[in-house]
């Protein structure tokens, strides 16, 4: 009995000090690439920051990103379903996203990002949007704040190290391998300032001018389409 309790107490003392914390010295680099309406997020996720060389002990692991985009921001459904049948990203949305509606008429949106750990390192993007903003008095820029996602690991060895276990749900129709149900959240030290993305606005000032304008090049398209009409049956 006493040589069963020994036997039992140097197992839970090998456990607990060969127990792994889950601070793996995550760097991230978070960028709003390109210009206009149409844009991508870049990230960059570097493990043991600190380190000379890459470890093994994250080889095969998986990087999952939990981004939140303002209402003004958006990913396009059906271009991530592209981009993952052509093996190029892979996106699970955990909204339903209405790609037509202006910015005041919209929620944010909340999207999970997983690549693979290579080298310690991962490198994944987003291919976002920036939907209409309702016009103002003065017009000018509406501002969107795009925050730095939550970082979460997938890896089977490591998945009885010192940190939250946070469930992520994925699609499993297609892609049985992603069905994982729980990803490890690491802290992690952000080397870029939140991403501001301005977005132009009408200018209600102007709304009779242009109404007018519009109205005017209307009628007289529609007088020129007439008088062609009318001359195409004369002769």
């Amino acid at each position: 009995m006493l040589k069963s309790i020994i036997s039992v107490l140097s197992c839970l003392i090998v456990v607990s000090s060969t127990k792994l914390s889950c601070d793996f010295n995550v760097r991230l680099t978070q960028t709003l690439r390109n210009e206009g309406f149409h844009r991508n997020i870049t990230y960059e996720i570097v493990f043991n920051a600190d380190e000379d060389k890459p470890r093994r002990e994250l080889l095969g692991c998986v990087v999952g990103l939990h981004q939140e985009l303002p209402a003004g921001v958006f990913a396009n459904p059906d271009e991530l379903e592209e981009l993952k049948q052509a093996n190029k990203l892979f996106v699970v949305s955990q909204n339903v996203i209405n790609i037509e509606l202006p910015a005041d008429q919209s929620n944010p949106s909340n999207l999970h990002i997983m690549g693979r750990v290579t080298d310690d390192q991962a490198h994944l993007w987003l291919p976002v949007h920036a939907r209409y903003h309702q016009a103002t008095s003065g017009g000018g820029m509406a501002r969107n704040e795009i925050y730095p996602p939550r970082v979460h690991l997938y890896c089977p060895e490591l998945l009885r190290c010192d940190g939250p276990t946070t469930p992520m749900i994925f699609t499993c129709e297609d892609e049985p391998k992603n069905c994982w149900n729980s990803y490890k959240e690491l802290p992690y030290t952000v080397l870029t300032d939140t991403l501001i993305w301005e977005v132009p606005v009408g200018n209600t000032q102007y709304y009779y001018a242009v109404a007018g304008a519009t109205a005017l090049v209307v009628v007289a398209g529609s007088l020129y389409l007439l008088k062609s009409v009318h001359q195409y049956k004369r002769q």
